[in-house]
């Protein structure tokens, strides 16, 4: 696996926070996750009607998460269940998966921060940096995506921790 150097990703980051906004659950008040390889993909205009800004909302009602297919699934494995960062941190979040393709067109992830969409990754890349996350308690979940932006139901989650 490829890791760009951590300039070109903080470049690139910002520019696909102005693309991505459009997947974010709070209305773009948060960076969205970057794709290291290819441009990441805003919902279709009528998925976005259904967001309100300011309003919460549950992960598994807002996207109608389906039953997981042919053993696809999605493990997180950085960071660790229960890891610390510092305020300022970029938290990196790497998974696996098994028995799906995210280098096929339409196939990708999402990855969310208390429940709060932080985008989707697209390209068959494997990790996404999360940039600005508040100091407290978080919960980091990962869901696969299909190329009609549902998700299967069975994803990953971890908690972390920012401190001040």
């Amino acid at each position: 696996m490829k890791h760009l150097p951590k300039l070109t990703m903080t470049l690139a980051l910002l520019l696909l926070l102005s693309l991505a906004a459009g997947c974010s659950g709070s209305g773009g008040d948060e960076p969205a996750a970057e794709d290291n390889d290819s441009q990441a993909e805003d919902h279709d205009e009528e998925e976005d009607d259904d967001h309100d800004e300011g309003e919460e909302h549950d992960e598994e009602e807002e996207h109608g998460r389906l039953p997981n297919e042919n053993g696809a699934a999605i493990h997180i494995i950085a960071p660790a269940d229960g890891d610390v960062f510092q305020s300022g941190d970029q938290i990196i979040v790497e998974v696996e998966m098994e028995n799906f393709d995210t280098s096929q067109e339409g196939y990708h992830w999402h990855v969310y921060v208390n429940g709060s969409s932080w985008g989707m990754i697209v390209g068959g890349n494997t990790d996404a940096p999360l940039t600005g996350v508040e100091p407290g308690e978080h919960e980091i979940s990962v869901y696969l995506g299909l190329p009609s932006h549902e998700e299967y139901e069975d994803g990953d989650s971890i908690h972390v921790t920012v401190e001040e």
